[in-house]
C-alpha cells in the first residue's frame, strides 16, 4: 500500500520495476489497478513474480541492493528501512541482527516493496514525512514462526518508542515492512501543513471491519521560510553563570536564545529560557539542556516566521572598512553597520563606536 500510494502521487511504477527485475534477476510486472473502498476510488499495486523459497540475511540484502542500479541515496534509505528490521527480529529471536533469515520480509514482494518506496521519494522529490498515528491491530495471525498475537512481535520491537493509535480490528494492520518505513522516514506524526499539491490512496486485499483499509498520501509544498521550533522551559535552581554558560553551548545550534525573569511556582524568581532552532537540531538542544541545567524537561512547538531579504555590503568611514547589512521586504530597506566592524574602527581612530555606527548608516540614506 505504501509504494501504491506513491504512485497515485505520480510515481512511474514501471521504472521502479525494471530497476528491481534488473538487480534481482528476476522478471516483475507491477501495476496498479483501481478499486472502489467505501466510495473512494483507490490504488491497489498487483506484482506478478515467480513464487520462491529463498530465505535471505541482511547480508544478502545489502550486497543485492550494493549491486543494484539504483542511486546511492535510495540504496542507503533501502539498507536502513531493512537493518531495522533486521535488528527488531535479532532482538525477538535473540541472535544477531547479521544472521538473521528474512522469511516474509526477505521474499520477492517484499524486497520490492522497500526498494521503490525509498526510490519514489526520491524521484517525488520527497524532503520529509509526516504521518498519523500507526493502527496496528488486534487478535492472532499466521507468520513463519507460527500463530502470532497482533501485533506481531517484531512490529512492537521497531516501533518502541513510537505512540500507537488504538483499534479493535482483529486482524494484523502495520506489516513489518510498514513499520519500519514509519520508522526510519518518520519524526513526527499527526501534524502536517502546507500547501496541497497531490492527493492519492491505496488499498490491499483485505477487507475491514470497523474502518476502510485505505491509506491516504498528501503531497504538500512548504509554505514557511523554514523549519523552526521553539523550545522553552523555566528554571528557578540555576545561578546566573549557569544560564549565562548556555548563549556559549547554543552558539551554531540556535538561531536565537533569550532569558526573561519571571515570577514562578512557590513565587520563586525564575528564568524563562526560549532557543528558536531547526528541529533537526532540537534534540541537540534538549541535550544541552538537560546537561548544564537543572531542568527536567522542555515544552516545544512549530514556528513560522517573517524575515526581510538580506544581503551584505561595505563602506567605508574615515577611510576604513565597515560592513553593513542590508534589509528588504517590499519597499521597505534599511540598513544596519555590523557593531563589530564600528568597534574595531572606533579603536583604531580614537572615536566613539557609536559615532561610527552613524557614520556609516548615514552613507545609505
Amino acid at each position: 500500500m505504501s509504494v501504491g500510494v506513491l504512485c497515485g502521487l505520480g510515481l512511474d511504477i514501471s521504472e521502479g520495476a525494471k530497476l528491481v527485475s534488473d538487480m534481482t534477476g528476476v522478471s516483475i510486472g507491477a501495476w496498479v489497478e483501481q478499486a472502489d473502498v467505501s466510495g473512494v476510488m483507490c490504488g491497489r499495486l498487483k506484482l506478478d513474480l515467480p513464487h520462491e523459497h529463498a530465505h535471505r540475511t541482511m547480508k544478502d540484502i545489502r550486497e543485492m541492493l550494493g549491486r543494484s542500479a539504483f542511486s546511492e541515496q535510495v540504496k542507503k534509505d533501502a539498507v536502513g528501512i531493512f537493518q531495522i528490521i533486521a535488528d527488531a527480529e535479532g532482538a525477538v529471536h535473540g541472535m544477531d541482527p547479521e544472521k538473521v533469515h528474512f522469511h516474509e520480509v526477505g521474499a520477492l514482494d517484499s524486497i520490492f516493496d522497500i526498494a521503490v518506496f525509498a526510490y519514489g521519494v526520491e524521484k517525488l522529490g520527497i524532503k520529509r514525512i509526516t504521518s498519523s498515528l500507526p493502527v496496528l491491530g488486534c487478535g492472532f495471525v499466521k507468520m513463519a514462526h507460527g500463530t502470532m498475537p497482533v501485533p506481531a512481535p517484531a512490529v512492537l520491537k521497531i516501533l518502541e518508542g513510537v505512540a500507537i493509535a488504538p483499534s479493535s480490528e482483529q486482524t494484523e494492520m502495520t506489516t513489518p515492512t510498514g513499520a519500519a518505513i514509519l520508522k526510519y522516514y518518520v519524526k513526527d506524526y499527526g501534524t502536517f501543513a502546507g500547501k496541497i499539491i497531490n492527493t492519492a490512496f491505496s488499498t490491499g486485499t483485505k477487507t475491514f471491519m470497523t474502518v476502510p483499509n485505505m491509506l491516504r498520501g498528501i503531497l504538500l509544498e512548504r509554505v514557511s521560510q523554514s523549519d523552526l521550533v521553539m523550545a522553552e522551559t523555566s528554571i528557578d535552581d540555576c545561578t546566573g553563570e549557569m544560564m549565562g554558560r548556555l548563549y556559549e553551548l547554543f552558539k551554531g545550534i540556535a538561531h536565537d536564545v533569550t532569558l526573561t525573569q519571571s515570577i514562578g511556582k512557590k513565587n520563586r524568581p525564575v528564568y524563562l529560557l526560549n532557543v528558536l532552532c531547526s528541529r533537526p537540531n532540537l534534540e541537540k538542544v534538549a541535550e544541552i539542556l538537560f546537561a548544564n541545567t537543572s531542568t527536567a524537561g522542555l515544552r516545544h512547538y512549530p514556528v513560522d516566521r517573517i524575515i526581510m531579504d538580506r544581503h551584505m555590503e561595505e563602506t567605508e568611514v574615515l577611510g576604513e572598512k565597515v560592513a553593513v547589512k542590508v534589509l528588504e521586504y517590499g519597499d521597505i530597506k534599511k540598513f544596519s553597520p555590523e557593531w563589530d566592524d564600528c568597534v574595531r574602527v572606533s579603536e583604531k581612530l580614537g572615536m566613539p563606536a557609536s559615532k561610527i555606527y552613524e557614520m556609516a548608516k548615514a552613507m545609505y540614506y
